[in-house]
């Protein structure tokens, strides 16, 4: 009897050390994954996305993307004005690359599109068989304040059949945080765009 109550007590000692084993391997287990989401939250929150080309956007992780603002805000500005201002006498190519201009800047510039289009500036542009080549210059941001300044120097050289004019470019902006995505790589949104000079600087015969 007494072996008997022994051998119970000590299986239930095999049990309550084996529940034991079983809670904390699966707390382990649970710690585990947490620390693991957290470390995949932060390795998410740090990619930067880095243009290459027309189309494609590629993730450069490892990066610290509060380190890199000015970078990025300078990037996203000439990116706008790279779309904006280059263009070819095709209403397709002038659509497209506004088209994704626009997606990056808010209501100013639509606004600067509807009143270029009102003017027949793009009407011109397809009938003279214009194309319009932009070289951005410099960018000078300004992080003192929210949301951030930045100007943009830069030229935009006409060129018609017989000649090609060279015109100074300068626009300032503020740029606005906003979620990345494929429209908006950097995270900022443009706004507030303003023309500041656009103004011919040189004339060249093409013959």
């Amino acid at each position: 009897m007494i072996r008997s109550l022994t051998n119970i007590q000590s299986a239930f000692s095999h049990v309550r050390l084996f529940l034991i084993l079983l809670v904390a391997s699966n707390l382990i287990v649970i710690l585990c994954a947490v620390l693991f989401s957290i470390q995949f939250k932060r390795n998410q929150t740090s990619k930067v996305y880095a243009l290459q080309g027309e189309e494609s956007v590629m993730c450069a992780l490892n990066q610290n993307t509060t380190d890199n603002r000015p970078v990025e805000a300078k990037a996203a500005i000439e990116r706008f004005h790279q779309l904006f201002f280059s263009l070819y006498p095709d209403n397709g190519a002038i659509q497209y690359g506004v088209e994704k201009a626009l997606a990056m800047a808010d209501n100013s510039a639509v606004q600067m599109y509807d009143n270029m289009t009102a003017n027949g500036f793009y009407r011109q542009i397809v009938e003279a068989g214009i194309i319009c080549q932009y070289r951005c210059d410099s960018v000078v941001t300004d992080f003192s304040r929210y949301p951030y300044g930045a100007i943009m120097y830069g030229k935009t050289a006409i060129v018609r059949r017989s000649s090609v004019t060279v015109r100074e470019l300068i626009t300032s902006c503020e740029l606005r945080n906003c979620p990345r995505s494929e429209a908006t790589p950097n995270g900022f949104l443009l706004e507030n765009l303003n023309v500041i000079s656009n103004k011919d600087t040189q004339l060249n015969s093409l013959y």
